[in-house]
């Protein structure tokens, strides 16, 4: 019988999806969490960087 896998998704499990949707999805779970005061500043700009990967992306052409 198999072990159970309980480890985390890793960024190379995704390798499948498109760079559009992980960077949307990086964003939904950021505003989706609450971030106390200690990790609030780098979620912010973690936020940041992703909304400029996203711009970037659109610019691109990823997707059409």
């Amino acid at each position: 019988m198999p072990a159970r896998r309980t480890e985390l998704t890793t960024v190379s499990d995704r390798a499948w999806q498109h760079p559009w949707l992980s960077v949307e999805r990086l964003i939904r779970a950021i505003c989706e969490t609450r971030w106390d005061k200690a990790t609030r500043p780098k979620a912010k700009a973690m936020f940041k960087r992703a909304i400029e990967e996203r711009t970037r992306i659109r610019r691109a052409g990823w997707m059409n």
